[in-house]
């Protein structure tokens, strides 16, 4: 049986339907097909990072690993190698018996890398739960330099950096930015690691960290991530305008951000007083059931007005498309609660799981339920033009959606009863927006 099709099925969704935009910077690093490839990235969505890297080199193979007991199934093991997916065995897992099994796995990826194929790695080994980048395993270099070596280190191997960031973890229709960084060559270090492996391995290691570092957002200040992350979001907005960048196009925010991060952690007072007076304008914020962007909103009564008419004219084009596309939008949520119980790493899959229960699932069954009864109602030729349009009204009722319910905060903002609320919302991030100014132009 040939899987091929979900492939390409599921890489339309991904590409055209789940991601509002996806930027791809640094094509230009990427080495030659006729070089061997490895592909090192940070992991911070979990099964969003393999179908980023999966789908971000389209003239390539990347080969990837996963959890050894998604293959015990005959027919989910012929799928998963047919999408270019490897099983790693661990010995907490999978155990001691197993692990030799990795011996033949890892053997077929070093014949691979030097046939056009390229493997795609996550070396901090699990997902992470905020924008930092965590602790190596070295198996990566290991795989990297025992393949240089059945070679008789007479062919280089390259190690391609790719940072990958988001600007929302978890919601649908939002941006993401795989960012590519110069493949760094081991070729280098062959004389090296023929008297010091784990130097040469460690050296290796430190440049790829450092390179994956340039490319993605790193808050290493865990004690004090959760103000930084907020004020990044709010301020940080506000950061980008006066570098002269965009914050709505990704590459351009992730630019700002990790300057605004670095000069913040160099010019945060020691007492850390910025940090706690961003986590209470935070609260007070959320205590007063606003979001951050109705204080940036420039939109005149005459714009909202506008808005609400258009909202009020779409109005049956949502309805006509709301049932089926509600079931795609709510069965993820019934995972939610459930991860989130197993542990706070397992909180990354959600974006992951709308993807997949989404495309192989949910959206099959609610559309061709839909296609039956509307064949009924519509006849067979309007069924099917509902069907093709189906996956993009998917887009339009969330959009619709998002954006009733921002007109919806908007207007209650501007009610009598909210006014003073907002009004000392809005000078208190107004004080706090200057002493971010005046902080940080010691650095500028």
């Amino acid at each position: 049986m040939n899987f091929r099709f979900l492939y390409h099925y599921i890489q339309f969704i991904h590409n055209h339907i789940y991601y509002r935009k996806i930027e791809i910077q640094g094509k230009e690093n990427i080495p030659d097909k006729s070089e061997a490839t490895i592909i090192v990235a940070n992991h911070q969505n979990a099964i969003n990072d393999p179908l980023a890297l999966e789908f971000a080199f389209p003239d390539r193979a990347v080969n990837l690993f996963a959890h050894g007991a998604l293959f015990r199934n005959k027919l989910a093991n012929k799928f998963f190698r047919s999408i270019h997916v490897i099983p790693a065995y661990r010995m907490r897992t999978d155990g001691e018996e197993s692990l030799s099994k990795n011996y033949d796995e890892f053997a077929s990826v070093e014949d691979k890398i030097f046939n056009g194929e390229s493997v795609g790695i996550f070396p901090e080994a699990t997902n992470q739960t905020s924008r930092f980048l965590g602790e190596f395993s070295l198996g990566y270099l290991r795989m990297a330099f025992a393949a240089a070596e059945k070679q008789n280190f007479e062919k280089d191997v390259k190690i391609l950096p790719v940072g990958l960031h988001y600007d929302n973890y978890h919601r649908f229709r939002h941006s993401l930015l795989v960012n590519i960084a110069p493949a760094i060559s081991l070729s280098p270090y062959y004389e090296l690691y023929k008297t010091k492996p784990r130097t040469a391995q460690r050296q290796v290691n430190e440049a790829v960290r450092n390179a994956l570092l340039s490319v993605m957002l790193d808050i290493p200040d865990a004690e004090n991530y959760e103000a930084i992350d907020y004020l990044r979001n709010t301020y940080g907005i506000r950061y980008a305008t006066l570098k002269g960048l965009d914050y709505r196009v990704l590459s351009q925010k992730l630019k700002a951000d990790q300057e605004f991060t670095a000069k913040l952690a160099e010019s945060a007072d020691t007492d850390n007083e910025i940090y706690k007076k961003g986590l209470e304008l935070k609260q007070k914020t959320l205590d007063a059931g606003l979001r951050d962007w109705i204080f940036t909103n420039k939109d005149s009564a005459g714009w909202l007005l506008c808005d609400a008419l258009l909202l009020i004219f779409l109005l049956p084009l949502f309805l006509f498309f709301l049932i089926p596309n509600l079931i795609v939008f709510l069965a993820p949520y019934t995972l939610y609660g459930k991860f989130d119980r197993i542990g706070e790493k397992f909180t990354m899959y959600r974006g992951g799981i709308n993807i997949i229960l989404s495309s192989l699932i949910t959206m099959p069954l609610a559309y061709i339920v839909a296609f039956i009864v509307d064949i009924f109602i519509f006849g067979i030729l309007n069924a099917i033009i509902k069907l093709i349009l189906s996956p993009w009204m998917l887009v339009f009722c969330w959009d619709y959606y998002n954006q009733a319910r921002k007109l919806i905060s908007l207007i209650g903002s501007k009610m009598p009863s909210k006014k003073p609320t907002v009004t000392e919302i809005a000078k208190k991030r107004t004080l706090l927006w200057t002493e971010l100014d005046n902080l940080l132009t010691k650095t500028l």
